[in-house]
C-alpha cells in the first residue's frame, strides 16, 4: 500500500487550490516558464492557468539545448500559450529568433505568432534572424500603438521594408543592428515614426544611394552608432544630427565623410571610438566630429589608427571644450601620442580629471607648452601601462612637475616582476611634485 497524504499536507493543497485565478497565476509568474508549464498536468483546472502567468517569452532561452525533435514540440507549447480559447495571453516581452527555421514557409508561423503578441498590447520585441532570405516583417510591427522597445537584429542583404503607414507613437528604445537600406528615405521614415523616442543604436547597418544620413530628433537622449564593420567604401555619405536632449552619445568604427552635429548642448558623456578614417575627408570630418561634442562633460576617445588627425584640430579656437572635466584617453599606434595628447590637453582648459595609458608612447614632452588646465584645474590622473620605460618616467614627471593642483596620481604597473618592480616603484616614489597635496598611489 502507498502511503497516504498527512493531513496537513492535504490542508495546504485545498488552501492553495481555493486560492482565486488571479492569486495562483500572480505566484506562478515568478517562476521559468518550464516549471510554470509543468503545473498544466496538477489537474483540469491547472491546465491553462499557466499560460495568463507567462508576461516574457525569450526563444534564445527556450530553444536552448533544444533537440531536433523537440522543435515541434516548442512550436505546439507557443501555439497554445498564444491561441489559447480559455486564457488570452498577453505577453509584455517577446524575443524570437529564427534558429529552428528551415525554409520560407517555416516563417508563417512564426509572423503568427509575432503579429498575435502585437495584437494583445505587447511592449517589448526583439527579433533574431540569422537566415539571409526573410520574407517582409509582418507590416504591424510597424503600426504597433503599445510597442515601447523594438529591437531588430537581421542578416538579410536585400533591403529593409519600411511601410510607408509606419507609426509607432510609443516607443521608446530603438535597436538596429546589421540592417541594409538602400535609400535614405526608409531609415528616415522609421525614426520618425517613433514619435517619443529616446534611445537609438545602430549597428552595422548599410546605407545605400544616400548623401546624408539625418537624423533628426528633439526627445532623444541617448545615441549609439557603431561602423565598426561596415566598409570604407559603404560610408560615403554625410550624417546629419539634430538632437538637443541628447545626453549621451557613442560612436565607434569609421570617420566617415562629413559630420553636421547641431544642438548638441545637453551632452554629458561621449565615447569616441575611432578604427579607420575615410582617406580623402578624415581631416576635416574629425574637426566636424569633435566640434559637434565640444559641449560634452566627459569624454572617453581612443584612437585605434595610425593617423595623426585627430590631433591637427587643437589650434582649431571652435574645439574649445569649456564643459570638459574628465577626459579618457586611449591610443594605439599613434605617432608620438604623448605629445599628441598634452597638445590636446590645450583644448580643454576646465578640466579636472584624465585617465591614460602609456603603451607605445615615445619621449619628447619637456619642451611643449603648458596646458592651462595642468597648471589650474587637474585634481586626479589615472595613467595605466606603466612599465619603467623613459617614456613612462618622462610622462610621469611631466603632469607632476606641471599639475600644480593634482591631488592625486594612481599608476597601474605592467611586465614587471620581482626586484625590477620594487626599483622602480621606489624611482616613482621618489619624483619630485610641485603640488603639496599630491598623493602617489602604485598598483
Amino acid at each position: 500500500m502507498g502511503r497516504r497524504q498527512q493531513p496537513e499536507t492535504v490542508g495546504v493543497l485545498d488552501r492553495i487550490n481555493n486560492l482565486p485565478d488571479s492569486i495562483l497565476s500572480h505566484i506562478l509568474s515568478f517562476l521559468p516558464n518550464k516549471e510554470a508549464v509543468r503545473t498544466s498536468v496538477l489537474s483540469t483546472r491547472w491546465k491553462y492557468l499557466f499560460a495568463s502567468s507567462i508576461s516574457i517569452l525569450d526563444f534564445e532561452h527556450c530553444l536552448k539545448n533544444l533537440y531536433e525533435e523537440d522543435v515541434n514540440n516548442f512550436m505546439n507549447f507557443v501555439d497554445t500559450l498564444l491561441f489559447n480559447p480559455r486564457e488570452r495571453v498577453h505577453l509584455e516581452s517577446f524575443w524570437v529568433n529564427d534558429y529552428f527555421v528551415d525554409d520560407e514557409d517555416d516563417y508563417l508561423p512564426l509572423y503568427g505568432w509575432i503579429s498575435t503578441a502585437l495584437s494583445r498590447g505587447l511592449k517589448n520585441i526583439g527579433i533574431n534572424f540569422i537566415n539571409e532570405k526573410v520574407p517582409v516583417l509582418p507590416t504591424l510591427l510597424f503600426t504597433s500603438h503599445s510597442l515601447v522597445t523594438l529591437t531588430l537584429f537581421l542578416h538579410i542583404k536585400d533591403d529593409m521594408k519600411v511601410p510607408t503607414n509606419a507609426c509607432l507613437p510609443n516607443v521608446k528604445n530603438l535597436c538596429l543592428t546589421n540592417l541594409a537600406f538602400e535609400d535614405g528615405y526608409s531609415i528616415l521614415k522609421l525614426i520618425s515614426s517613433c514619435h517619443v523616442l529616446e534611445d537609438l543604436t545602430i549597428y552595422d547597418c548599410c546605407f545605400h544611394s544616400i548623401s546624408e544620413l539625418n537624423i533628426h530628433n528633439h526627445l532623444l537622449r541617448r545615441l549609439i552608432l557603431c561602423f565598426e564593420h561596415v566598409c570604407v567604401r559603404d560610408y560615403d555619405y554625410v550624417m546629419a544630427i539634430d538632437a538637443p536632449s541628447l545626453v549621451y552619445f557613442e560612436y565607434t568604427g569609421i570617420v566617415g565623410k562629413g559630420y553636421t552635429l547641431s544642438n548638441m548642448k545637453s551632452l554629458v558623456k561621449a565615447e569616441i571610438s575611432i578604427s579607420h578614417f575615410h582617406e580623402v575627408h578624415s581631416e576635416r570630418s574629425a574637426t566636424q566630429l569633435l566640434q559637434g561634442i565640444c559641449n560634452v562633460q566627459s569624454l572617453h576617445l581612443a584612437i585605434e589608427a595610425f593617423n595623426e588627425t585627430f590631433f591637427r584640430t587643437r589650434l582649431d579656437p571652435k574645439l574649445v571644450f569649456h564643459n570638459l572635466v574628465e577626459l579618457e584617453f586611449h591610443s594605439y599606434y599613434c605617432y608620438r601620442k604623448g605629445v599628441r595628447l598634452v597638445e590636446f590637453l590645450h583644448n580643454v582648459p576646465n578640466l579636472k580629471t584624465l585617465i591614460l595609458d602609456l603603451a607605445d608612447g615615445e619621449e619628447g614632452l619637456r619642451s611643449l607648452p603648458i596646458p592651462s588646465c595642468l597648471l589650474f584645474h587637474v585634481k586626479e590622473i589615472k595613467i595605466s601601462g606603466v612599465d619603467g620605460s623613459k617614456y613612462a618616467f618622462e610622462m610621469i614627471s611631466y603632469f607632476l612637475n606641471h599639475a600644480m593642483v593634482l591631488e592625486k596620481l594612481i599608476l597601474k604597473m605592467i611586465n614587471l616582476l620581482g626586484k625590477d618592480e620594487l626599483c622602480i616603484l621606489k624611482k616613482l616614489l621618489r619624483l619630485p611634485r610641485n603640488s603639496k597635496k599630491c598623493e602617489v598611489v602604485v598598483h
